[in-house]
């Protein structure tokens, strides 16, 4: 059996969605005859991603990327987008991001369908981004509250402690000793209340009013709710953009959608004026402000 067979063989057990059989017989391609072809690499990290084999997709990808080398960046876009693949269930959310953004790259500078998939992919690997920190900052919030109700309590059997002994000295009578015990920790009490609405206040994310006055240099008519600010979605698939540019009549639409519309129909969505690609101009401000809204409000990726 030939190399070529058993890539082919393996191709067609992969399009049947015979994953593991395709696995082996990529496996054996390589152990045959292609240590050095990034392209079976390539093959078995797309299918052990479908098998959910991260650290086995991982080091395929990798294996590819570096055989394809710097100066075939092209070839190897799809790798580095396995390589984010592989990453992000393993927790390595920078890395994934990086890698995905790579590919992205080369997807626009090549002109490859697969940049409006990997800018997908990007929004996602944000949101994990966000995500993580969330949940250590929350995990810290709880530790930190836990410590001031801690040493509210402290102070609170020091200064019943101190009835106490004022009561031994016969400095207070009975009544006096329970009103104030009973004053102490309704004292402490309202404490505990006032600082765990504090902290519940700490846990709730950065409003959208106070995100798009700060990213945008505009207030938006947006409370504590969980709102997406107009100016951040695309107008023709209504999804959060990641990637804006601008048309000649200002309007800004996300890169790939606009891509598309044009390859499709060739001219401007809303005026249907020619618009070519050379015309669209990358909105920097809107990138920046989107990318600021996103690593602050992550949820916003599946609004």
């Amino acid at each position: 059996m030939t190399n070529l067979s058993f890539r082919e063989q393996g191709n067609d057990r992969f399009k049947a969605g015979e994953f593991k059989e395709a696995e082996e017989l990529y496996s054996a391609a390589i152990a045959e005859h292609s240590r050095s072809d990034p392209k079976v690499f390539a093959n078995r990290a797309l299918t052990r991603l479908k098998l959910q084999d991260w650290q086995g997709a991982e080091s395929d990808a990798r294996k590819a990327i570096e055989l394809y080398g710097p100066k075939h960046e092209a070839q190897s876009m799809k790798s580095h987008y396995y390589l984010a693949q592989a990453l992000l269930p393993q927790r390595h959310v920078g890395e994934a991001l990086a890698e995905a953004k790579h590919a992205y790259t080369t997807c626009l500078e090549t002109k490859d369908s697969s940049a409006e998939l990997i800018g997908q992919f990007i929004l996602k690997a944000k949101q994990a981004q966000w995500q993580a920190r969330e949940t250590a900052r929350l995990r810290e919030l709880n530790s930190t509250l836990a410590l001031v109700e801690d040493m509210l309590n402290q102070q609170l059997d020091r200064d019943k402690q101190d009835v106490e002994e004022r009561f031994t000295k016969q400095e207070i009578g009975e009544t006096g000793r329970q009103e104030e015990i009973d004053e102490l920790e309704k004292e402490a009490e309202s404490r505990r209340e006032n600082i765990r609405k504090a902290f519940e206040n700490s846990a709730v994310p950065d409003t959208v009013e106070r995100v798009c006055s700060e990213s945008y240099g505009r207030k938006c008519e947006a409370d504590s709710k969980q709102i997406v600010p107009d100016w951040m979605i695309d107008p023709i698939t209504f999804e959060v953009m990641h990637d804006p540019v601008v048309t000649p009549t200002g309007v800004s639409y996300e890169r790939t959608s606009l891509h598309r519309h044009i390859k499709a129909h060739g001219c401007d969505p809303l005026t249907r004026q020619p618009l070519k690609y050379d015309m669209l101009i990358p909105n920097v401000a809107l990138k920046n402000a989107c990318s600021d809204f996103l690593d602050k409000n992550g949820w916003a990726v599946d609004w």
